[in-house]
């Protein structure tokens, strides 16, 4: 399992987490410092990664998975988010977990919101086409799923 960095790097050394801390310049200190003057306003911490999972159904080619998230990772966030990767294939389902630093090179945080999230899943599916992978972005709701609290 290659953990793959946003500049193409291959990682496989115990430690690689510690190192991306290093790397991304994610100050701790500051991170806990922060924490402290938020939980006293009453407010969760800011976040210093984002994790997104990108999964497909079993019997979807695994190196077609990881290619079209690949792509889509280029797409959003070079020379803007640090992130890295990692294809899973542990279970029957292949999927790809990534971490997306969450304050950019220019110093402008990324938010995430839903809508965010619904045009991820769009161009996720259209870079699952370009690898000749079947794919649409249903919402829930059209899939039959629903949540209840």
């Amino acid at each position: 399992m290659d953990l793959e960095t946003d500049d193409g790097a291959q990682l496989q050394a115990k430690g690689v987490g510690k190192d991306l801390l290093y790397d991304w310049d994610l100050d701790l200190e500051t991170h806990e410092r922060e924490s402290e003057f938020a939980k006293i306003r009453g407010r969760p911490a800011p976040k210093l990664v984002h994790k997104l999972m990108f999964s497909m159904p079993q019997g979807t080619p695994p190196q077609g998975v990881l290619a079209a998230v690949r792509n889509f990772t280029r797409e959003e966030f070079a020379l803007k988010n640090r992130y890295a990767m990692v294809l899973h294939t542990d279970e029957p389902h292949p999927h790809v977990h990534v971490v997306v630093k969450a304050m950019s090179e220019q110093g402008e945080r990324l938010n995430i919101r839903k809508a965010t999230l619904r045009e991820w899943r769009r161009e996720f599916a259209r870079h699952l086409r370009a690898q000749g992978i079947a794919a649409n972005a249903t919402e829930r709701f059209v899939r039959g799923e629903t949540k209840f609290a």
